[in-house]
């Protein structure tokens, strides 16, 4: 989770940089106000267009760990059920030595 939450504040951080940059790129060229707010409008769709790419990606990533997590998670399951039907079964065998053993 902590990886998550470092990953959304460093994307947010890059996209309220751009934002912030472009946003002065514009106003600060002498330029008209319908130019401007054209810019502006294109810079917007950009911004928008960039978020969804890594919002996606960032998705996309989230849930590969958690898969890959699973999964990790199910083989180490598995390996510790075979450890304990292993120890089950010398458990049985050294119960029925002893009884042997003893005479019981």
């Amino acid at each position: 989770m902590k990886c998550e939450n470092g990953s959304s504040k460093l994307l947010a951080g890059l996209l309220i940089g751009a934002a912030a940059g472009g946003a002065a790129a514009i106003l600060l060229a002498p330029e008209s106000g319908k130019d401007t707010r054209k810019k502006l409008k294109d810079e917007a769709c950009k911004l928008k267009d960039e978020f969804e790419f890594q919002s996606y990606n960032l998705s996309d990533k989230v849930s590969k760990i958690k898969n890959d997590f699973e999964n990790f998670l199910h083989e180490i399951k598995s390996k510790l059920q075979g450890a304990a039907d292993d120890v089950k079964e010398e458990t049985e065998i050294v119960k029925n030595d002893l009884k042997k053993n003893t005479g019981a």
